[in-house]
């Protein structure tokens, strides 16, 4: 027999806790929103993490059709400490981290609840993005599914597109704050691989299914839709996940590959993907270096 307490604790428990850190955005949002709103299964709970000074976000929620099912928590600037802080207080027995400006596809927390269910001896499930015109835009690298792997974690990672089965271990994991946007150093990306590293490092096993897809806007450097400082961002994010988790040869492997990119670029003339090439390079190379 349960006791009350224990009773209440996972009648309380829905299937999924979705935590959205966010910011400066509302129409964005209010499209995650009316996508959570139409999926087939409504057993979750939303946890917006909300870093704004203001109550923009107040009439957002408002309007949701499941507005029952949304948190709306206080925070300081950070994704990362948004996170923790969203982690901290989720009840789902499966996580996610939906971005403020994606959207989740009609059977979206069906697929990943029901492949969870088919797959025991796995903690995390990745898939691939795709943007408004059907074209991948995040985790893209990849075309055909795989285990996640140190070599292939910074191609299949993205956090928008990571389910974590919710379990004692799990639990013990946290967001870096000294990464990502937002937060008081300059490396402002990456966060998410470091947790899925820090994650496999304590033996927790992941999978990249490339046949399901979370909506999101393409941004990186392929296309140019990123700035030249952002872009460097990136690469001291990446740079420094990589050396904390003593990753020298891919670290090697990637800068070489930025390099080699904008002397390409460079020479065919295309000024502004060669600058992005090189910003990606450069940060990857001063903060592997950095004390």
């Amino acid at each position: 027999m349960f006791s009350a307490k224990v009773y209440e604790t996972l009648i309380d428990m829905p299937r999924f806790s979705l935590v959205t850190a966010t910011k400066g955005r509302t129409s964005e949002l209010a499209h995650l929103i009316a996508s959570l709103d139409e999926q087939a299964i409504g057993d979750y709970e939303l946890i917006v993490v909300d870093q704004n000074e203001d109550e923009r976000l107040a009439p957002v929620i408002e309007r949701s059709l499941r507005k029952e099912k949304i948190r709306r928590l206080r925070s300081s600037p950070g994704i990362s400490r948004a996170r923790n802080l969203g982690l901290s207080l989720a009840k789902g027995e499966i996580i996610g981290f939906p971005d403020d400006d994606c959207w989740y596809p009609l059977e979206t927390l069906k697929n990943v609840s029901d492949w969870f269910n088919s797959n025991p001896k796995y903690d995390i499930l990745c898939v691939t993005s795709r943007d408004s015109n059907g074209e991948r835009s995040g985790n893209r690298w990849h075309k055909s599914s795989c285990d996640l792997t140190p070599l292939n974690v910074f191609r299949t990672s993205v956090s928008y597109c990571c389910f974590l089965r919710s379990t004692q271990r799990t639990r013990q994991i946290q967001f870096d704050q000294e990464l990502g946007l937002g937060g008081s150093t300059p490396y402002r990306a990456s966060e998410d691989t470091d947790f899925i590293l820090t994650a496999m490092a304590r033996g927790l096993r992941g999978r990249f299914e490339a046949k399901w897809y979370i909506g999101h806007p393409r941004k990186d450097v392929r296309n140019a839709s990123v700035t030249a400082d952002r872009t460097y961002q990136y690469g001291l994010g990446m740079g420094r996940v990589q050396k904390k988790h003593g990753m020298m040869t891919l670290w090697c492997g990637f800068v070489l590959y930025d390099l080699l990119r904008a002397a390409l670029m460079a020479a065919l003339g295309r000024r502004v993907p060669a600058s992005l090439w090189y910003a990606h390079g450069r940060g990857l190379a001063k903060a592997y270096f950095a004390r």
